[in-house]
């Protein structure tokens, strides 16, 4: 093991150094353009470098170079990753020992200092903290080429379909404002399918379809993938409810112009989505961990790639629950006196790992009896639907966290009566 190498030990993520082990600690205010460099020196606490580097590898260099002619040098970031990722990895190339602070430990500790806010004062902070409470600070891993191009994929893919989303809910209200019947009869599960988009791409809305008649609708819809014995019915349905409305409402024309043009960026965003998929898959299937995650029920190749790029080395993790926390599925308590509430989930967390935790604990219920075991034994207690999906999702982190530990694939649990 090499001098200052960081080690995960017991509880918590901690520096194989005593206090002042280091001559310099030098903390980093990450930002986009630029950082704020804080450097204190251990033997008098004094700050000996305040100033702002770009983000720039030459400029992060020198700023580095020079502080080491001082002395062994720890740095500490707020950011690891994202705008923080050229400081990491110049600092690395170097052998800068460097640490990482959370967000939440970050302002836990901001609080007891009474500056102005700015960028100076964090960087202070970060510095500081590197100093005093070594233990808060966390290892900052190698990236790993393959997990980053996973993690650019599903980045992507959870961006697409935000995008598709919004879309939706866009047309969704274009077509309220026009004939709150038609889009009543669509609902919300008409826009995920290919055969809706291309009536509304084609003809825009109520009023389009209305101007070519039943019989044009109909052979329109029976030229679409899997519609033709259903095209009648289709059509006599959307028909039925263009019928509730005989008023034409200001600005209609105008509104289905848009529609019609959302409706074409939802089947290329879709297409876009796919496309995206395939080429997730393949770089989720060269994992090992790939075999492991997909044999939990619910998980599949679209979820099991959001959960080992946002996961990265299990070995990181203390144990279930502080895996479960940086999911954002263990619910945080908050105590005021006597009141005690349990039941709210933690804001600060990976997003994208949580919706993929829940998302898949959502399909397992149907498939995994167990899960669905779990689930309405939740709903019996009087948890409400995401409550009891919240409740299942924490369980079976505690199963994929062993599975990952241990390398085994997942077996099905005995049921409690």
């Amino acid at each position: 093991m090499t001098s200052g190498q960081l080690l995960l030990s017991g509880k918590e993520a901690v520096l194989d150094y005593a206090l002042l082990a280091y001559d310099i600690y030098a903390g980093f205010d990450v930002g986009k353009f630029s950082h704020h460099l804080v450097a204190v020196r251990a033997k008098d606490q004094h700050i000996i470098a305040s100033r702002r580097i770009a983000q720039d590898e030459n400029e992060i260099r020198d700023a580095l170079e020079g502080l080491m002619s001082m002395g062994k040098v720890l740095v500490a970031v707020d950011q690891k990753g994202s705008i923080g990722r050229l400081l990491v990895a110049t600092a690395k190339s170097m052998d800068v020992d460097i640490g990482f602070i959370t967000p939440s430990d970050f302002h836990a500790f901001a609080k007891g200092y009474t500056e102005v806010k700015s960028d100076a004062r964090d960087a202070h902070i970060i510095a500081d903290v590197a100093m005093r409470f070594t233990t808060r600070l966390h290892p900052v891993a190698d990236f790993d080429e393959a997990i980053e191009v996973l993690r650019v994929q599903t980045t992507l893919r959870a961006a697409l379909v935000q995008d598709s989303t919004q879309d939706k809910n866009r047309i969704r209200s274009l077509l309220v404002q026009v004939h709150p019947a038609f889009e009543a009869y669509l609902g919300k599960g008409a826009l995920n399918v290919q055969a809706y988009l291309r009536i509304l791409e084609h003809y825009g809305g109520p009023g389009g379809i209305k101007r070519a008649g039943r019989k044009n609708l109909e052979a329109f819809i029976s030229k679409q993938p899997y519609c033709k014995n259903k095209a009648k019915n289709i059509a006599e349905g959307i028909f039925s409810a263009l019928f509730a409305q005989t008023v034409r409402l200001h600005g209609s024309d105008a509104r289905e112009d848009v529609v019609r043009y959302l409706a074409a960026t939802l089947i290329l965003r879709k297409q876009e989505i796919e496309c995206v998929e395939k080429r997730t898959t393949a770089a989720y299937r060269c994992f090992s961990e790939s075999i492991i995650l997909s044999s939990m029920p619910g998980v599949g190749d679209v979820f099991g790639a959001v959960m080992l790029a946002e996961i990265g080395d299990i070995n990181q993790y203390r144990d279930a629950g502080h895996l479960a926390a940086y999911a954002g599925v263990a619910p945080s308590k908050r105590q005021s006196g006597t009141t005690l509430d349990g039941a709210k989930k933690k804001i600060k967390c990976n997003r994208q790992l949580r919706n993929a935790f829940c998302e898949s604990a959502r399909i397992s219920i149907n498939s995994d009896e167990w899960s669905r075991w779990l689930y309405d034994k939740k709903r019996a207690e009087g948890k409400k639907h995401r409550q009891a999906i919240l409740a299942l999702a924490r369980h079976r982190t505690d199963i994929l966290y062993a599975m990952l530990k241990n390398g085994s694939l997942y077996e099905p649990k005995t049921i409690r009566r």
